[in-house]
């Protein structure tokens, strides 16, 4: 019989201030994969099953009493939505409504800790101590994290985490972590063909600096009814007049994938590119950016060997509206 781990307390999990109750555990199901926009490809590589070890954590720890209330100002979800002991994904942007950073902001009592693309980290830092001025809060480095995730299949697995677009993450200390790993046998594979299938933007790949939400479709990643923060201006004026050109898509093209930086549409410049692609079966699924009047699911794109790819919708979490999507 595969083994069933749960986690019980406090000390079971990141770490909290002593004497905060354990919050309520919740079971990672994997949901089966229904497009928010447009269809799945005709053929899905296989789930991953098992523990994903995304190594220490990068991250950065937030204290103080207006700790919530500076960070809701810093990044575009609302972080008020997340339980203790839970966590929300939000984007720090620049003024512009550039990407800095993606990150899960996990919500305990007493502090907020800020985990993000290992690549980022410094960016964000810098990013976040020139924003810090007179409020009562601080900015630490977190040391002795690591994040895990995990993908459901035979073993039983009960935790308190995040449930993520890919699989349900963890934020646990070292020992912790080392502890699970040991104590679960199974190791996810196949999970960037997995990535790419769902239509989950990487940072380096989908996403770099001069990338904005909206673009990206990052919707989920997204309030609009907490109020103001850095780089709103331009998101609300994306999403609700329409000023977005370029929009990242999945696709579909029979046959071998296209190398990444292939041209989509090359009639119409250098934007349109191919961002992520992996072979599945008899065809290829792919990530790119189209021109917004080519993001209609069934659209036929031209790559720059000549091939056309069908448009199967925008990215994961995203949907058509507010002027921004066809």
């Amino acid at each position: 019989m595969s083994p069933q781990v749960t986690f019980k307390s406090t000390e079971d999990k990141a770490p909290a201030p002593a004497g905060v109750p354990a919050p309520r555990l919740r079971d990672a199901v994997r949901s089966p994969f229904v497009p928010s926009h447009g269809t799945a490809p005709s053929e899905l590589p296989p789930a991953p099953v098992g523990l994903e070890d995304l190594g220490p954590a990068a991250a950065l720890r937030v204290v103080g009493p207006e700790r919530e209330i500076w960070l809701q100002g810093m990044q575009s979800n609302d972080l008020a939505a997340a339980p203790l002991g839970g966590a929300v994904e939000g984007t720090f942007l620049g003024g512009k409504g550039r990407l800095v950073a993606e990150a899960l902001l996990w919500r305990y009592a007493g502090e907020v800790i800020i985990t993000t693309d290992p690549a980022r980290l410094e960016k964000l830092k810098a990013h976040l101590d020139k924003l810090l001025i007179m409020e009562d809060a601080e900015l630490q480095d977190a040391q002795g994290l690591r994040r895990l995730r995990w993908f459901p299949g035979v073993t039983s697995f009960e935790a308190e985490g995040f449930e993520g677009p890919l699989g349900f993450e963890l934020l646990l200390p070292e020992a912790k972590a080392q502890e699970l790993l040991a104590t679960v046998p199974e190791r996810a594979q196949g999970i960037e063909a997995y990535r790419i299938a769902l239509g989950v933007a990487r940072f380096g790949l989908d996403l770099d600096e001069e990338t904005t939400p909206i673009e990206a479709g990052l919707d989920r990643m997204i309030s609009f009814g907490k109020g103001c923060y850095v780089g709103q201006e331009v998101v609300a004026m994306a999403t609700y007049r329409g000023r977005v050109a370029w929009n990242l898509v999945r696709l579909e093209v029979e046959g071998a994938a296209p190398a990444l930086g292939s041209r989509l549409d090359p009639a119409r410049g250098a934007k349109g590119r191919v961002t992520s692609a992996v072979r599945v079966g008899a065809v290829s699924v792919l990530l790119g950016y189209v021109h917004k009047e080519s993001i209609v699911p069934g659209a036929l794109v031209l790559l720059e060997d000549g091939r056309a790819a069908r448009v199967l919708g925008l990215p994961f979490g995203s949907k058509p509206g507010g002027g921004v999507c066809a």
